[in-house]
């Protein structure tokens, strides 16, 4: 059985309390990640000017900061909370993980079409492209890259979210511990370029693990989505016009068969309704009203904004 909640004489508020404590965790996050590169970055400017400059410095900064600072202070304001205890385990045979494959591409390849028209309109109005800050990746080693993409985001992505923070939000039902946990993991990116396809992610992703019982399997998929991007795409590249033609034909042929059969894998399980008993509308209310989310989300939309360049 799941852990349920203690009722005491106002168990609404013990709710919004515990959706507080999740808040409190994602801000604790993204806090300690800034305030070890705000550190960092004044402390260079002071002593060592020249290493602003590095590669690896800053890639050693950015990984450092948010995997190596910002996953445990995460861990540690979640410290004894419980999780949920009764988790299935359901085979997934190679069928399965290729199909969730193609659906996962399918959604960021849409995602980022949209993000691609959302984006161009906004520099468009003010009159300055939207830099993707991305791109940023593109100055650093490919080995780094494909370390940080498919090895130790992967790891500690999958652990936090569809692992701690998913583990907890089940007890509200898997359709509401799906789109909250992939909410809260598109706002963890802190851009508009990785908010969408982040939401879209999460949420298959979150499916995938409630589904199996098993993070070994989104953190496959994890990997296998990043290597596209950090590392198949740049070695189409190399090949000139042909490796152009391959690239539209995973981008459009993915769009065409992973839509479908993301509309179709949803349609085909029956969520199940958790052991907490309130309404959908109270469950998002008490979910975002309250210190820990509230905090989150502020620093999220300024992370968003400040990234718009």
């Amino acid at each position: 059985m799941n852990h349920p909640l203690p009722e005491p004489e106002n168990p609404l508020r013990t709710h919004c309390q515990w959706f507080s404590r999740l808040g409190w965790a994602l801000f604790a996050q993204m806090a300690a990640m800034l305030a070890v590169q705000l550190g960092a970055g004044l402390l260079l400017a002071l002593l060592a000017p020249a290493w602003r400059t590095s590669p690896l410095f800053l890639w050693c900064l950015s990984v450092g900061s948010a995997y190596g600072v910002g996953v445990p202070a995460f861990c540690l304001v979640l410290r004894g909370t419980p999780g949920a205890a009764d988790k299935p385990r359901r085979s997934c045979s190679i069928h399965d993980f290729l199909r969730w494959l193609v659906i996962t591409l399918g959604v960021v390849y849409a995602a980022n079409l949209v993000t691609l028209v959302l984006t161009y309109l906004i520099g468009r109005l003010r009159g300055a492209p939207v830099v993707n800050p991305v791109d940023s990746l593109s100055g650093y080693p490919t080995v780094l890259n494909l370390l940080l993409g498919c090895v130790i985001a992967p790891l500690a992505e999958e652990y936090l979210f569809r692992g701690l923070l998913l583990d907890r939000l089940r007890q509200y039902g898997d359709r509401f511990a799906i789109l909250s946990s992939a909410l809260c993991f598109g706002l963890f990116h802190g851009t508009l370029n990785q908010l969408l396809y982040a939401v879209g992610v999460g949420t298959i992703l979150a499916y995938v693990a409630l589904y199996t019982g098993r993070l070994r399997y989104t953190i496959l998929l994890h990997a296998l989505l990043n290597f596209t991007s950090v590392g198949l795409v740049p070695l189409l590249e190399l090949w000139g016009q042909a490796g152009d033609t391959l690239l539209n034909l995973l981008v459009f042929g993915s769009m065409v068969l992973g839509l479908p059969l993301f509309k179709a894998e949803f349609r085909r399980t029956s969520p199940a309704p958790g052991s907490v008993l309130l309404s959908a509308g109270w469950k998002w209310r008490l979910f975002f009203e309250n210190p820990g989310m509230l905090f989150f989300c502020a620093l999220a939309a300024f992370l968003i904004l400040l990234n718009l360049g």
